[in-house]
């Protein structure tokens, strides 16, 4: 069975995590209006719908979802809930990584301030930083680049 990636309340509302109260009501509003099963304008018929219930019948999906999340996101403890949620299950997601490596294919540099560091370009533009400190009895190290999202697996064994 495959399974389908559901939205997140934020994401349903538009806004962003970080996102403040009166942003989240903003967008809350916007998406009634733009959602709601009375406020609908038909677009195109379906063999379930006639022409006339197609948009009620798509915004009826939409619309609990963003009823949803405005009952969650508007009250504070409800939404420090989430968000700790929404962390754990972050945590809890495997990583893909961009690349696997053996150590010997990173760059040495030399830092006053931190030591040696080894180094790998990333695909955005920036590099992937690894203390050598950091590799010290492990067989390998996934290294967050230093901008993005992507993650590469550096194998240390024989190094």
């Amino acid at each position: 069975m495959e399974r389908t990636r559901t939205l997140t309340h934020y994401q349903v509302l538009g806004v962003n995590q970080a996102a403040t109260p009166e942003q989240i009501k903003q967008a809350y509003h916007a998406a009634v209006l733009k959602h709601h099963p009375d406020k609908a304008a038909c677009s195109m018929p379906t063999p379930s719908c006639g022409p006339r219930d197609q948009a009620t019948c798509d915004k009826a999906d939409v619309f609990p979802l963003v009823q949803s999340a405005w009952e969650v996101l508007r009250d504070a403890s409800q939404r420090a809930a989430y968000d700790s949620l929404l962390s754990l299950r972050e945590m809890q997601t495997p990583l893909t990584y961009q690349d696997e490596l053996d150590l010997d294919e990173l760059d040495l540099d030399e830092h006053e301030a931190v030591g040696r560091v080894l180094t790998y370009p990333c695909r955005c533009g920036d590099k992937y930083a690894l203390h050598e400190a950091d590799i010290a009895g492990r067989s390998s190290v996934v290294v967050p680049c230093r901008t993005c999202s992507n993650h590469i697996l550096v194998r240390t064994t024989g190094a």
